[in-house]
């Protein structure tokens, strides 16, 4: 089955679930769908998956705010903001990777192998 097509059937469930738009399609994966990357919607992911995605995504967009905004001043060398940003980046995709296990239970989610039959 085409990707898109699932993901429709995907995002229908969660909605027709009574999560809102934006936590059924958070801006982070709207902006990896706009580029083309065929990732699944975090309530559909594994724990390790989202606990990367995120972790990544926070490390990156955290880390550069804070050594532009802090650390650069305070004169931190590389090693120290990046050992930083990895912390932060994953205790944050832990437990949004937590967070959204909980909801895939809560709600009763299907796996995203069974949107794809007709």
């Amino acid at each position: 089955m085409h990707f898109r097509v699932q993901l429709d059937r995907s995002l229908a469930v969660l909605l027709a679930r009574g999560l809102s738009r934006h936590h059924a399609e958070p801006l982070l994966f709207r902006m990896l769908w706009k580029l083309g990357i065929n990732v699944r919607p975090p309530h559909f992911l594994g724990f390790a998956s989202i606990a990367i995605v995120y972790g990544v995504w926070f490390a990156c967009v955290w880390g550069g705010f804070m050594w532009t905004l802090v650390w650069s001043h305070q004169g931190i060398g590389i090693a120290g903001v990046a050992l930083r940003a990895v912390i932060a980046g994953a205790c944050f995709g832990l437990l949004m990777a937590w967070l959204y296990a909980r909801e895939r239970r809560e709600f009763a989610l299907p796996a995203w192998e069974a949107l794809g039959r007709e």
